[in-house]
């Protein structure tokens, strides 16, 4: 049905919200009669089985060499090491710091493996030579650009191009499109947001000009026709001129795994994921951001799951606030898709994961946020997660715990279709300058907010407002221009102390919209852990910086009184 407007909900609880209410109190379990909700078709796509490592993260047990510091620098052999390793197998860490002078690089087919996060340290050396700490980097460029001619609807796998000469499977690709800046044949699609011109104009093809695109892998060519294997996100239109770009330069099938990258003296990136297939990061542990703590670029069906990365380092010499524009970024993103980021913690930053450029069809999940700040005392509150230019387009935040906003700011341009599903958002008390648990702004349009838990007790004050009125402690700042496009239903927040609907939507939630059923790696915590359907309405939260990711079943972690369940 047609997308409800925002408004405020306490005139509208019926019988039957209070009922379903009173079920979820006494058993913990929604039992309300009726289907099981589903998004709309036009805002969802199938993330199921088409995010993160294909097949998952390969557990490799083969160590073809143990490598131990050796007290100077050590870079030189890991780097040989990395390049002597047989593919599937593991070059291994043992315990102790390694000292890095010049980055490390993990080839294709490899696992790069610590001993523990904490246990084994690279520890990234001043005047470090490169670009980062340690990193999958196939050193990825764009390839001559194709006009896609048909197969331009949402779901599709098959498209026809003006040519494949030069191209084969296996190859991944950009399939892009001109912005639609007046949105005539969708969402308002831009690169220039309220900081105006020129914009983000290096964060897609065309100086900024093709900020909608999608990353995909070709699976079979015929003639002019080419199939992919993750279908279309949306509908391309033959006005703005589709085009699909090969992806030179790629990585597949690495990971690093169990240990700590010390980023606090190098004063470069920490990890860089950088024209990646199939790869990931288990285990890490990252102390240390200056600009960017992971950067994750033109990558494919990648995985980051069960990472601690924290704290903001200042750009030296110190001249301003320790954290100010484009620093102490958890994982920034471009021209990434169908990768998942999943049971993370993150703390001590200015955001988790900061969007810019095509992204999209991505899975943010499970993951644990506290403590995110933005000034030079640190009093200034920051951003769970943050779509911070065009264009992030159909991904899904799922799960997380998150004690700061969620904000699709109109900065640098457009974002659409993004799904909150299920997520515990509340403000930070103790920063209490940051205004909204959801910020959506002018250009962030058609999102779809379902089965979320949202605020504390006494804390917010409205239940909508628009985004000017920072002065007002709100569940939501919704422009008021892309007010009637956001969908949502079945959240509870703690202004009306209840769950608002839309209209007759089906009041019976899905377990998860990617997963089918409770995920290996998960603990004890019941699952689903987040809803209003289940009770308590969210599990308690680790303290800030101790153990592993909130939900992990081996270690033992204290809530911070903040977050005591409901």
């Amino acid at each position: 049905m047609k997308p409800e407007r925002i408004q405020d909900p306490r005139s509208r609880f019926t019988q039957r919200s209070l009922a379903f209410m009173l079920l979820v109190a006494l058993t913990g379990v929604a039992s309300v009669a009726g289907a099981t909700y589903s998004l709309p078709v036009d805002r969802s796509v199938v993330w199921q089985g088409n995010v993160g490592v294909q097949g998952d993260i390969p557990a490799r047990t083969s160590i073809y060499t143990t490598l131990s510091p050796s007290g100077g620098n050590d870079s030189a052999a890991i780097n040989a090491a990395i390049s002597a390793c047989p593919a599937g197998q593991v070059v291994k860490l043992g315990p102790g710091t390694f000292n890095i002078d010049a980055m490390i690089n993990v080839k294709s087919g490899i696992t790069l493996r610590g001993s523990g996060m904490g246990v084994t340290t690279l520890h990234g050396n001043a005047g470090i030579t490169g670009y980062y700490v340690v990193g999958i980097d196939g050193g990825p460029s764009l390839g001559t650009s194709v006009a896609v001619t048909a197969g331009l609807a949402k779901g599709t796998t098959t498209i026809t191009t003006g040519s494949t000469t030069g191209w084969s499977v296996g190859d991944i690709v950009l399939i892009d499109q001109l912005n639609d800046t007046a949105g005539t044949y969708g969402p308002v699609v831009s690169s220039i947001g309220t900081n105006g011109s020129p914009g983000e104009t290096w964060a897609s093809r065309g100086n900024g000009a093709r900020v909608e695109g999608q990353v995909n892998k070709i699976v079979s060519i015929s003639g002019t026709s080419i199939t992919l294997e993750t279908p279309l996100y949306w509908d391309f239109n033959a006005a703005l001129t589709p085009q699909i770009t090969k992806i030179n330069g790629i990585k597949t099938m690495a990971g690093i795994e169990d240990l700590t990258v010390d980023n606090q003296t190098s004063q470069t990136n920490g990890i860089e994921i950088y024209g990646t297939v199939n790869c990931w990061l288990k285990g890490v542990e990252l102390n240390g951001s200056v600009q960017n703590g992971i950067e994750f670029e033109k990558s494919y069906r990648d995985t980051i799951r069960s990472c601690k990365i924290h704290e903001g380092v200042p750009a030296l010499p110190v001249t301003g606030p320790q954290y100010y524009s484009s620093r102490a970024y958890g994982i920034f993103m471009n021209i990434v898709s169908a990768s998942l980021i999943e049971n993370n913690q993150f703390y001590h930053l200015d955001m988790t994961t900061c969007m810019s450029g095509p992204n999209s069809g991505n899975v943010i999940s499970y993951n644990y946020i506290n403590e995110m700040y933005y000034s030079e005392d640190m009093t200034w509150q920051s951003d769970s997660f943050s779509l911070h230019g065009g264009h992030a387009r159909a991904n899904l935040f799922e799960g997380n715990l998150g004690v700061s906003s969620f904000e699709a700011d109109d900065i640098w341009g457009s974002s659409s279709h993004n799904v909150l599903f299920r997520n515990r958002i509340t403000l930070d008390q103790k920063r209490p300058q940051r205004a909204f648990d959801v910020a959506l702004y002018s250009m962030s349009s058609y999102f779809s907010i379902i089965g979320n838990v949202f605020g504390t007790t006494g804390f917010e004050t409205a239940y909508t407002t628009a985004t000017s009125n920072i002065d007002t402690h709100a569940i939501y700042g919704l422009d008021p221009a892309i007010s009637a496009s956001t969908l949502v239903h079945a959240n509870w927040d703690s202004v009306t102390n209840g769950v608002k609907w839309n209209g007759t939507d089906d009041h019976v939630l899905p377990g998860s919209l990617y997963l089918s059923s409770k995920p290996g790696w998960w603990g004890s915590i019941p699952w689903p852990a987040i809803g209003p359907d289940v009770s308590p309405m969210y599990p308690a939260a680790p303290a800030v910086g101790t153990g592993t990711p909130w939900n992990a079943s081996t270690v033992v972690l204290s809530p911070p009184t903040l977050l005591k369940a409901q």
